[in-house]
């Protein structure tokens, strides 16, 4: 049972968390992005970890990249994070337009061939853009859209948060508890979305992102192993006062269960990954510590 002093906390940021939402659910568009870009520049200053966190990250990617421009890109990122959070905040908007910002390049035709051959199809994105969106869009557009993500270790926020999720068509499955939910969904002939891009430290296996290993979930490639489950890489980001979708070519799991298949497969998955990292660095959640302690660039650039 958590503590009276954990209790209390969950409570104040629940609080704070209804708060926010609803100061920026009120607000017209442009000053609740300022007001979101504001909080997220303030937040960076505060968490001197994240910052610390945040500049490793970028040194072992664009190690070749000066300092002055990898600060530049962090204060980018700080900002669209900003933006991409007003925005995933009032979902239920976007979703009573129709998405009508939202531009497709193509990407839920793609999903419905895949569909079409009647194995369901894995969503394999990232924390890109506004992430949020894109689930609520793809659902939109293909009746409903099940998605493996992390739980929110506050409770009622967790909840607060699922909310706005079920009212987009979106159904949440913890993505540290059972696969069968996901495994029912894609025999329905369902697409199941997967975030592959964070080291949840859950069933890992260390593969190349960016050029230096990372814990990587293996249970989204035996998962597509098993079922033989089409992924076409998806990502989100900003064009003009909306957002645009991106795709990839498909990628086609191979044959066997074996720790090389899963390896496989989980290497091209984070090639995709990193080839829409690298289109869009500014769109990026840079704050995570995706790679091990310790990492160095020089050593990423061996792994």
């Amino acid at each position: 049972m958590p503590s009276c002093h954990r209790r209390l906390r969950r409570a104040m940021y629940h609080g704070l968390a209804r708060v926010v939402l609803a100061t920026v659910r009120r607000l017209p568009q442009r000053a609740g992005r300022g007001l979101c870009r504001g909080l997220a520049r303030t937040a960076l200053a505060c968490r001197p970890r994240d910052r610390a966190v945040a500049r490793a990250n970028l040194r072992l990617v664009f190690p070749d990249l000066a300092p002055d421009g990898r600060e530049a890109l962090l204060r980018r990122a700080t900002g669209a994070l900003g933006d991409n959070v007003h925005d995933a905040l009032n979902l239920d908007r976007w979703r009573e337009t129709g998405y009508r910002e939202v531009a497709d390049d193509g990407t839920v035709a793609a999903l419905r061939e895949l569909l079409a051959e009647g194995r369901g199809a894995l969503v394999l994105t990232g924390h890109f853009g506004c992430w949020e969106l894109l689930g609520g869009f793809l659902a939109d557009r293909l009746g409903g859209l099940t998605v493996a993500t992390g739980t929110i270790r506050n409770p009622p926020v967790d909840r607060l948060v699922n909310g706005w999720r079920r009212r987009a068509g979106l159904t949440a499955v913890p993505r540290d508890g059972d696969q069968r939910p996901l495994l029912r969904a894609l025999r329905a002939g369902g697409a199941v979305a997967v975030l592959l891009d964070q080291n949840t430290r859950v069933g890992n296996r260390d593969v190349p992102f960016c050029g230096a290993a990372a814990p990587t979930p293996a249970g989204f490639a035996k998962l597509a192993l098993r079922t033989g489950t089409p992924i076409l890489p998806v990502a989100i980001g900003r064009r003009g006062r909306g957002h645009a979708l991106t795709h990839l070519p498909p990628l086609r799991p191979g044959i066997g269960t074996g720790d090389a298949a899963v390896d496989g497969l989980l290497r091209e998955a984070n090639a995709a990954l990193e080839t829409l990292l690298r289109r869009n660095p500014a769109e990026w959640v840079w704050f995570h510590r995706r790679w091990p302690d310790g990492t160095s660039p020089a050593e990423g650039r061996r792994a």
